[in-house]
């Protein structure tokens, strides 16, 4: 098998305890340990040789709880693995992932090419793909004494007009590596109290009144017009960030939006 996976030794230290993520806005000294590793892995058949092949790379932090790392990778593997697709089983690693999306694109290319052959018999050559590539790179944003908070950066090309880039947000209790949620870091009933401030505040970032719809004649994809917030935030010195991907609320064009509401703002209903 063609790939590389090397350890990068990244210094920290231990954990402590903590409190809610506006007194634990500071960060802190006191931080997890763990690797940072890196696997590579390359196609085997090429468009040209040696060259515009299917390329995988993840980049990952490893900690010392195997637990903590399957759910880290677990994370990822999602991103990249369509649950629809019920000719391929959720892998199990980073070897796995490859190797489908590799399979993949070795199938797709010697289709393009036998339809090629086909067409232009008489003219050998002239056929033209780009590589396929898959990318991600899970990094460790911040650590605070209760809190650790995981970017997440992906980057894949399969075809079509233009690659795909997404980014996501984690957060985990340091203590039990389990994921955090908005109901664990807002007080119960906050649901609609959180939806006014940070739709004002959206709002005001994009220049828009209150009488504005949020509706697709306008830029925005909000599901019948109505603001919503996803769950892919993450906790600043700052405040509370949201991260829309691409085609979530706007278009590929648009880029991703960040909306990130101050924890000033957001007294009264947090915990």
């Amino acid at each position: 098998m063609n790939y590389k996976l090397l350890f990068i030794p990244f210094l920290a230290l231990l954990w402590s305890c903590g409190n809610s993520p506006e007194k634990d806005a500071e960060g802190t000294a006191d931080t997890l340990i763990y690797n940072v590793k890196k696997f590579e892995k390359h196609s085997k058949t090429c468009v040209k040789e040696d060259s515009l092949c299917a390329t995988v790379k993840f980049e990952y932090p490893e900690f010392a709880s195997p637990e903590f790392n399957a759910t880290i990778q677990k994370e990822l593997f999602n991103i990249f693995h369509d649950e629809n697709d019920t000719t391929k089983n959720s892998p199990k690693n980073f070897i796995e992932l490859a190797e489908n999306f590799i399979a993949d694109y070795d199938v797709k290319l010697q289709e393009g090419k036998d339809f090629v052959n086909k067409a232009n018999e008489k003219n050998e050559g002239g056929f033209l793909a780009n590589p396929w590539y898959m990318e991600g790179y899970n990094k460790v944003q911040r650590q605070t004494d209760k809190y650790l908070m995981l970017h997440t950066n992906t980057n894949w090309f399969m075809g079509g007009n233009h690659p795909i880039s997404m980014e996501y947000y984690y957060v985990y209790d340091r203590k039990t590596f389990k994921r955090v949620t908005l109901e664990d870091i807002f007080e119960k009933g906050f649901d609609q109290k959180l939806l006014t401030i940070a739709e004002a505040k959206f709002r005001k970032q994009e220049n828009l009144k209150p009488a504005d719809k949020l509706i697709e004649e306008n830029g925005y994809f909000f599901e019948n017009g109505k603001f919503l917030l996803n769950d892919n935030f993450t906790l600043t010195d700052k405040g509370v960030k949201f991260l829309y991907n691409v085609y979530e609320i706007k278009s590929y064009a648009a880029g991703i939006t960040e909306l990130e509401i101050p924890y000033d703002d957001l007294k009264g209903i947090l915990k």
